[in-house]
């Protein structure tokens, strides 16, 4: 199978909460990563630079039990220094998040392709669902900056890369044969937005981390739900087109396949 950023064959970002820069926590947090779903496999892997072949060593290969130490919610992560002047952004450190288990250790020199770990959910995972959260610094102790570069994906709810069988799959507007919806509903007040907590509340979505609430402006939301079975996904759309949403181009459907 091809290698689509840092896992081979597919890859997918589940949630709008998991691109780079989306606030969580009803805009009070910032996500410095991107965090992604491997499909065919869960090896993590050392990724390209558009399709160049890049090399660093692993100065960090550990799980922070202190949570003073906000590195704490990583969970098993790997920290990879790239070897100087490789790329033309400003990018010295990539950090691997959340790995169930760590195939590196502190010292060891990887290239693209090598496998650092295997995905998971430890430390403050968002969801409870096995990811990876893939974040790329300047500094080792600065901010997150746009990581799509080595992601191999755009910053964007979908799935990318290709099936054994070459296919490729993404976001799509019309049915694609599979099960599974996203849908962005917004912006709405907050009237609209307790009646979609609450049918939220009664198919579930709240406690299996397929909803989320934010903030687009002083009184209004946008909310996220997904990925979700049709059968969520079309009572969503009758409450939708019962207060007027699907009228006022305030709510959208993307299937998933």
């Amino acid at each position: 199978m091809k290698q689509t950023g840092i896992f081979k064959g597919r890859a997918e970002v589940l949630y709008n909460y998991g691109r780079f820069g989306w606030t969580r926590n009803y805009g009070k947090t910032w996500h410095g990563g991107i965090d992604i779903v491997g499909l065919d496999s869960d090896k993590i892997r050392m990724p390209y630079y558009d399709g160049k072949k890049i090399t660093g060593r692993v100065v960090r290969a550990r799980i922070v039990m202190n949570r003073a130490d906000k590195t704490w919610e990583w969970g098993w992560y790997v920290c990879v220094q790239l070897d100087a002047g490789q790329t033309p952004d400003a990018v010295n450190f990539l950090y691997f998040a959340h790995c169930a288990k760590l195939l590196v250790s502190v010292g060891q020199k990887v290239s693209s392709g090598d496998a650092l770990g295997i995905m998971g959910n430890t430390g403050n995972a968002a969801g409870g669902y096995k990811h990876c959260h893939l974040e790329a610094r300047a500094t080792a102790t600065g901010t997150g900056v746009d990581p799509t570069a080595y992601a191999g994906i755009t910053n964007a709810v979908g799935v990318y890369g290709a099936t054994d069988d070459g296919q490729t799959e993404q976001i799509s507007e019309t049915p694609t044969g599979k099960t599974m919806q996203c849908l962005m509903i917004g912006p709405v007040d907050q009237r609209g937005m307790n009646k979609c907590d609450t049918l939220a509340v009664k198919l579930r979505l709240i406690s299996a981390s397929r909803y989320y609430v934010l903030p687009v402006g002083t009184e209004t939301y946008c909310v996220c739900v997904g990925a979700v079975s049709n059968g969520d996904a079309v009572s969503f759309y009758q409450l939708a087109e019962a207060e007027g949403w699907t009228k006022d181009n305030k709510y959208m459907a993307r299937y998933v396949g």
